[in-house]
């Protein structure tokens, strides 16, 4: 019997992390429609299930000490059995988020009365079930730490598996019920291994001098567990963050660095080494230096860098694991040890969901992740150039950066890729100097945080900066005259600062642009929906007959497009609207049906789209409150998602026509004021609206091989990113201006 105590453990382990890391991405998708799709949900999401797993750690370390391992089993075992009682996981009736407040502790309360009790106790499974495999008969009861990774491979394989398989496999109610079949197995096979308590007696310890040493715990190797465990927990957050501001909030992009931070575990608590610790402390510090070369040479690359990201970020943590799993203590500490961990991954989660949202209005809490883990980092003994080499090459680029300067033929982008040597080889001379390395590393990463658009020879007065829980909203001044709102680090409103052009549409508004046609179809007074208020440029695109309701989410944009100190459409234009706050689709939900003769659905954050905003219901319930003529129109503009064919999907689910037009981008005849290639698609419900839009240009609605029907319980982001038709429009109408 006892050498199926291994694999009985292990898969125990497997089972029950799997449960845990995969309830992450499933709730989370589960309540991010309530909350206007924000990439803030998921880091209050991780901060919930980061306090419940150091909750479930203190429950494994206290009830060890207090109760004795059969009574913890027993107790084990009931509450397994109590908290299935909550099982299949929804979301109760009646919970909305609050209007004009922050969303943070609702979403919080709202975890705890759903997911809180199964996901406490199966925190405390991890740690739990190795301390009852310490204290068997078999031969590695010394060393238990091997089962954590079994622990960490049930964690990514459920990450992974979540995006790729379960996600397009399975409709969230589908989910939630087989995830309530893997916790009734994962219970009995809990009841398996406390039959291995009751058949095994503990070794006795082999010597006094190893139980002494066992007891020789101080607070500072504590403070180490703690803050090796927080600087990971808070970079994985922030690079999240990082990736969702200008793509989507979607478990991909959730899944992908938890799975990396879990892998980190899996490897440094492996039974042997993958990769010596100077080798890699080496690599992260190259890494680092790329980052800081790229960000002063190429600051504006952003997606192809996505990977990039994503690997400096595994290496980091990794450092810091490494360096953690260095200082792990005797099994007789080993609750305590992953109390101290969980205690540090709380911190981080801490530190980026609440502190930093209300403390920094600039995303600096990746900056300062990466810059203490570079702190963090130990130096190595190897340094990739000589000194001499260095000075040589470092005076080598500060002359050439003088010689244009002195010839003037200097520009902006010369400079930073001369600022850019300079750099490289500055901190490789350095890099095995922790306090060197680590001290200029994070003067240049505050100087200009990852993710953080700052003030240079375009963007040249900082007018307006506010941070809430939705994003991060700055307003610039910029060198051709004109003003722009940057919500992440898209533009989300361009009005010009001369007098002349004040009220002329721009950015993705021109009078030329898709959305403009679709404003302009008919004469009548109109009543208009407009999901999205921006800086308000469409009640320029309406008349003073017409009525406009703006939905917004974001209580610091509309505070914005209303002060005519920042934007004055919504003042000069004098078209009558209203600011309706909340999330624009269950705000819509309470008008009355059958009142709006359109609809513009341009809830964006960044380049992220509301996933919630685009599926079949929701156009349903758009449809629901057009008049019998009315006109749905949708802004579907992207630099990275595909979302036409999403709509063309719907579209022929509802057998109603939908068109696409992708219009060019200019100047404003005689300035330097710029209008955008603009992507709109509309839902052609009329024969005459087909004939309208068809002189207009406008052609029918793109399909794509692998995109399906997106719904409230189903939708694919992997389908989707590249914007390849639009893509393919662009080329289409490139050859016929050619022709």
């Amino acid at each position: 019997m006892i050498r199926l105590y291994t694999p009985i453990y292990a898969f125990t382990l497997l089972l029950s992390a799997a449960l845990l890391f995969s309830v992450q991405p499933m709730f989370s998708k589960m309540i991010l429609p309530m909350l206007g799709g924000t990439p803030q949900v998921w880091n209050t999401a991780m901060l919930f299930f980061q306090l419940l797993l150091l909750a479930g750690y203190a429950y494994a370390h206290g009830t060890t000490r207090l109760l004795g391992l059969r009574g913890q089993a027993v107790l084990h075992l009931a509450l397994l059995v109590v908290f299935a009682f909550v099982l299949p996981i929804a979301i109760p009736a009646g919970w909305t988020p609050p209007v004009n407040k922050d969303p943070t502790f609702w979403q919080l309360s709202l975890m705890t009365i759903t997911v809180g009790g199964p996901f406490f106790v199966l925190s405390g499974s991890a740690p739990m079930l190795q301390r009852w495999f310490a204290a068997t008969n078999h031969k590695d009861a010394h060393n238990p730490y091997f089962l954590y990774g079994a622990s960490n491979l049930g964690s990514m394989s459920a990450l992974l598996a979540y995006p790729v398989l379960i996600e397009p496999l399975l409709n969230l109610n589908a989910q939630s019920q087989g995830w309530m079949y893997g916790y009734i197995v994962l219970g009995l096979l809990t009841a398996l291994c406390t039959l291995t308590i009751w058949q095994s007696r503990p070794a006795a310890p082999k010597t006094k001098k190893r139980t002494a040493k066992t007891q020789a715990i101080s607070w500072q190797s504590r403070m180490h567990w703690i803050l090796l465990a927080a600087i990971p927990s808070s970079l994985m957050l922030g690079v999240t963050t990082f990736i969702t501001t200008d793509v989507a909030s979607v478990p991909l992009l959730w899944v992908l660095p938890l799975a990396l931070y879990v892998g980190t575990f899996i490897i440094v608590f492996a039974r042997r080494q993958f990769i010596q610790k100077n080798t890699l402390m080496s690599v992260f510090g190259l890494l680092l230096i790329g980052l800081l070369v790229q960000m002063t040479g190429w600051p504006y690359v952003k997606l192809a860098l996505i990977p990039y990201h994503m690997v400096l970020f595994f290496v980091a943590a990794l450092a810091c694991h490494t360096e953690l799993a260095s200082r792990k203590p005797e099994a007789a500490h080993l609750t305590e040890f992953y109390l101290m961990m969980s205690i540090g991954g709380a911190l981080g989660g801490f530190f980026n969901a609440i502190i930093a949202p209300n403390l920094f209005v600039i995303p600096f809490e990746y900056a300062l992740a990466l810059a203490g883990a570079a702190l963090m980092r130990t130096p190595t003994g190897a340094v990739a150039l000589t000194r001499q080499q260095i000075i040589f090459y470092s005076a080598f680029g500060a002359a050439a950066i003088a010689c244009m300067v002195l010839a003037k033929h200097i520009d902006t982008h010369s400079l930073r890729l001369g600022l850019a040597f300079v750099i490289l080889c500055t901190l490789v001379m350095v890099m095995d100097k922790r306090w060197i390395f680590g001290a200029a590393v994070t003067a240049m990463l505050l100087l200009k945080p990852p993710g953080h658009i700052a003030q240079d020879d375009f963007l040249i007065r900082l007018v307006e900066q506010d941070r809430s829980f939705f994003g991060i909203t700055k307003v610039y001044d910029t060198a051709k005259d004109y003003r722009i709102m940057l919500h992440g680090t898209t533009n989300h409103g361009t009005q010009a600062l001369d007098e002349e052009h004040k009220t002329t549409p721009l950015s993705y508004y021109h009078f030329t642009s898709p959305i403009a046609d679709a404003f302009a179809y008919t004469k009548d007074p109109k009543k208009i929906a407009v999901l999205g208020l921006g800086v308000g440029v469409t009640a320029c695109l309406a008349t003073p007959r017409d009525h406009i309701d703006f939905f917004e989410i974001d209580p610091d944009v509309a505070r914005i497009a209303q002060d005519p100190e920042y934007f004055s459409f919504l003042s000069a234009c004098k078209t009558p609207y209203e600011i309706i706050l909340g999330d624009a689709r269950l705000t819509l939900a309470d008008q009355p049906d059958a009142q709006y003769d359109l609809i513009f659905a341009d809830a964006y954050s960044s380049d992220n789209i509301p996933v919630h905003l685009i599926t079949h219901e929701a156009i349903e319930l758009y449809l629901s409150k057009l008049k019998p003529g009315g006109i749905l129109l949708f802004n579907i503009s992207n630099n990275f998602l595909d979302i036409e064919p999403v709509l063309a999907e719907a579209a022929e689910a509802l057998n109603i026509p939908a068109y696409a037009r992708l219009s060019h981008k200019g100047m404003i005849e005689g300035t330097e004021l710029p209008y955008y290639a603009a992507h709109g698609l509309i839902f052609a419900r009329t024969p005459a609206q087909e004939r309208y839009f068809e002189q207009k240009g406008w052609s029918a609605a793109m399909q794509r091989d692998g995109v399906n029907l997106w719904s409230d319980q189903f939708s694919n982001i992997v389908s989707v990113i590249g914007n390849k038709t639009g893509k393919k429009r662009f080329l289409a109408q490139k050859n016929a201006d050619t022709e």
